[in-house]
């Protein structure tokens, strides 16, 4: 556990020298952190069993497989592909992805014995390596043209009448729905209106967030793909996209669920019921799933505020309880205007 701690430790202190970009930097310091979270889990999760496979290992792990290549299918897999504990639908359509097909050979032999087949996006769970990587060089060739014309066309200014300014960002500004409530159920003017402006504002605020994020964070996803499957370490099936299908995210429970990428699912939880089984909470009562999900939401916050402060990022001082700063409080309000 020493060992692991101060691994992290300096693996995070010195994560900002790690390249020129500090996007990429960036990111790489979350992975620490979530993947610091995920290993400290697996700790306390194994139940020191010797057989192969163990209560965590990957579904297809033998005595035979080298142990490094074992720890590489535990460690390193945040998402616990291919073990039994998997989140499911990472695969979209596919609840698991050890029931999918995992060849083409396999596909047939499924439809020939009349079983049920769960097919992914361009069958990439059946595809052979070589067919699996040209597939994922297309989608980062696409997401990279994508995020070039986001970056170079879509500036939020060149889509409002005017430029934005200071006052469209004001504290006054900051609470919607208690406006818009005051507007429309108790037909009162609040003493700052919302106004197309604000709105337009905010829905572009909302789109930028997801968008930039989504479009680069599964590229680097298709770029890793790509290399351990070039290197023999994994098959196709092995590395689902990143993120689900928006179309399925027709509720907030959807959305968490079936779209977002759930690198931390898995770890942050296993924390949580450490901490309520220590205090003796029943985790069988609505309440408390409601109380866990509250607190995986807030170690989230806690970590992606480490990695702002790391970048030089600093808290708005009105708003240093739980290290929120203004941008973040921003982003959960326009989050309520999008969902």
């Amino acid at each position: 556990m020493s060992v692991l701690l101060v691994s992290a430790y300096g693996a995070f202190i010195t994560s900002h020298n790690l390249s020129p970009d500090d996007t990429f930097n960036e990111i790489y310091t979350r992975y620490i952190l979530i993947g610091s979270s995920h290993i400290l889990s697996m700790a306390y999760k194994n139940n020191g069993s010797r057989e192969v496979p163990n209560n965590l290992d990957h579904k297809d792990a033998k005595p035979t497989w080298n142990p490094w290549y074992r720890g590489w299918k535990l460690l390193f897999n945040i998402r616990g592909v291919g073990t039994p504990w998997e989140p499911p639908y990472l695969w979209p359509g596919i609840k698991y992805t050890w029931i999918a097909p995992k060849s083409s050979e396999d596909l047939q032999k499924k439809i020939q014995d009349d079983k049920p087949v769960m097919i992914a996006s361009h069958n990439l769970t059946t595809r052979g390596k070589w067919a699996g990587i040209a597939i994922r060089c297309g989608y980062l060739l696409m997401k990279f043209f994508l995020l070039t014309l986001y970056y170079e066309y879509m500036k939020l200014d060149n889509l409002l009448d005017s430029p934005t300014s200071p006052s469209d960002f004001a504290r006054d500004k900051e609470g919607i729905i208690r406006r818009l409530l005051q507007t429309y159920i108790l037909r009162s003017e609040p003493r700052t209106p919302v106004a197309k402006r604000e709105l337009e504002i905010r829905a572009w605020k909302a789109f930028e967030n997801q968008t930039a994020s989504v479009l680069l964070l599964s590229s680097y996803h298709d770029f890793f793909a790509i290399f351990f499957i070039a290197v023999g370490l994994d098959e196709s099936w092995e590395w689902p996209p990143f993120y689900g299908q928006i179309w399925q995210a027709w509720t907030m429970r959807r959305y968490w669920t079936m779209y977002w990428h759930r690198v931390i699912y898995r770890s942050f939880n296993s924390h949580v019921k450490l901490i309520t089984d220590a205090l003796g909470i029943s985790s069988r009562t609505p309440l408390t799933r409601i109380l866990q999900s509250f607190m995986v939401f807030g170690m989230s916050a806690v970590m992606h505020d480490m990695v702002t402060a790391h970048y030089g990022g600093q808290c708005a001082e009105t708003y240093e309880l739980f290290g929120v700063d203004r941008a973040s409080t921003w982003y959960s309000q326009l989050l309520v205007i999008e969902y």
